[in-house]
């Protein structure tokens, strides 16, 4: 990963000048694919709880309660993300294909690996995960056997993840996005011909079913598309060489250090991604005390967040993978113009989504439900996170900076400090013995929101990532 002094940089024959350089135009080809990508599987999520809502209420609640735990799983994905992602990149942006090759094959594994690992462990630990939260025989029964079956198919995820991450890393986000949305598809419309017995529904006239496997059913068809797309990725790497042309086998080397790479650089932007969802969950047990008017409310505003998350998510993919190439063309200047330019238009959204929220909180939360306490409740909340998005958004493309620079440290630091030993006990003392009632809560995850995006703007005002070596 070392130049020595007064080499001269050559970029490769796949690698034009300007694809490394961060215009706004640029950001804009890299980032909406990963916004695609993102929305669709928003949409997939209410197509799924669709087709699974015929099924009633439990099961409804048994998929819910896998959901959350799947979640969290999933935050492991992000050590083979992030870290194939930082150490491809780099090499990219040097011009050494064949070692960016290698290390997308050592993410691969790395991600198998850790799939399996998650898979084994899970399945083991799915009973008393689902028991600890006491809801009921048939409950647990149908959610155990949804997210074990779901968790299966975490090995052929974070493959695919791995995948997602090289082609990222080479400039293509929409060979990713064509993947992602042909499975996302696939899943949609294998849903209810896994999920109904014949006939058992009918849309538009035509009865639909086939196999009747219920929840179960609706987590083989997850697990299929899955399969199916990380079959697609693989086939693109080793039989058409995308991104990377196949080098060598002499070329082809697996370490020890490239793999303690990987985890060093990916394992603190994991605990990162699952800190703020982690000490939210926990954070459910204060929030319940309120009643459920509270915990309706808290899970509107939820799903409504969900909206501004598809820009962000595709703003913040452009810049790490710019942020990458040009620390591995040692181009410090345009890595900065990079990171200045996100900011502008993070900031920018953020502006208009605190406008938004703020002006339409009431109407958002009588779209889902319209009783008077789950409003009285969910309004405060949309309106100290409107407020929120003036500090959360600029923050997001200076830790994306951090991610693609393989410096994933301070992100780390700052999600703990802000969200455990700040967030948790913050909310609980304003809530409860200051009697503030659950808009303590609310007004406990606000401060630790600007506290979280103060911590990384300090962190990333030193300028640390940018001489950050792998």
């Amino acid at each position: 990963m070392s130049r020595t002094p007064g080499e001269t940089f050559q970029p490769h024959a796949g690698l034009r000048p300007e694809a490394t350089t961060g215009t706004y135009r640029r950001i804009w080809e890299l980032a909406w694919p990963v916004s695609i990508s993102t929305s669709t599987f928003t949409l997939l999520t209410l197509a799924n709880l669709y087709w699974i809502g015929h099924l009633g209420t439990l099961a409804v609640a048994a998929v819910s309660l896998s959901s959350n735990v799947l979640f969290n799983v999933f935050a492991i994905s992000h050590i083979v993300y992030i870290g194939a992602l930082a150490t491809a990149a780099r090499r990219v942006g040097a011009g050494e294909l064949a070692e960016a090759f290698n290390a997308g094959l050592h993410g691969i594994c790395l991600g198998a690996v850790l799939g399996l690992a998650v898979a084994v462990v899970g399945w083991a630990s799915a009973p008393p995960i689902i028991r600890f939260f006491d809801a009921g025989t048939d409950l647990e029964t149908a959610a155990i056997s949804y997210l074990r079956i779901s968790l299966i198919g975490q090995i052929f995820l974070f493959v695919s993840v791995a995948l997602s991450a090289c082609y990222q890393a080479a400039g293509d986000t929409r060979t990713p996005m064509l993947v992602n949305v042909g499975v996302i598809i696939l899943n949609g419309l294998l849903d209810p011909f896994f999920i109904f017995v014949p006939g058992q529904v009918v849309l538009g006239g035509v009865p639909l079913g086939w196999l009747g496997w219920g929840v179960n059913g609706a987590a083989i068809a997850a697990l299929v598309s899955g399969i199916i797309g990380c079959a697609a990725f693989l086939l693109l790497w080793f039989v058409y060489g995308k991104p990377f042309p196949r080098p060598s086998q002499r070329r082809i080397a697996f370490t020890l250090t490239e793999f303690r790479r990987m985890l060093r650089i990916g394992t603190p932007a994991s605990i990162s991604l699952v800190a703020r969802p982690l000490s939210t969950f926990l954070l459910l047990k204060v929030i319940a005390s309120f009643g459920a008017a509270a915990i309706a409310a808290f899970g509107i505003a939820l799903r409504s967040f969900s909206v501004n998350w598809i820009p962000f998510s595709g703003i913040g993919a452009a810049i790490s993978t710019l942020v990458g190439q040009n620390l591995g063309r040692h181009d410090v200047a345009e890595a900065t113009r990079v990171v200045r330019r996100g900011l502008v238009l993070n900031t920018a959204l953020g502006v208009f989504f605190c406008i938004a929220y703020y002006a339409a909180s009431e109407q958002i939360i009588l779209a889902f439900d319209q009783e008077p306490d789950v409003v009285a409740a969910g309004v405060p909340y949309l309106k100290f996170m409107a407020l929120g998005f003036l500090f959360s958004a600029p923050m997001f493309p200076l830790v994306s900076a951090m991610n693609g620079a393989g410096d994933t440290r301070p992100p780390m630091i700052a999600a703990f400090v802000a969200n455990w030993p700040v967030k948790l006990p913050l909310c609980y003392v304003l809530a409860i013995p200051l009697a503030y009632g659950v808009d303590g809560v609310w007004g406990g995850m606000f401060v630790s929101v600007v506290l979280e995006a103060a911590l990384v703007f300090i962190w990333y005002r030193r300028g640390s990532w940018k001489t950050h070596q792998l």
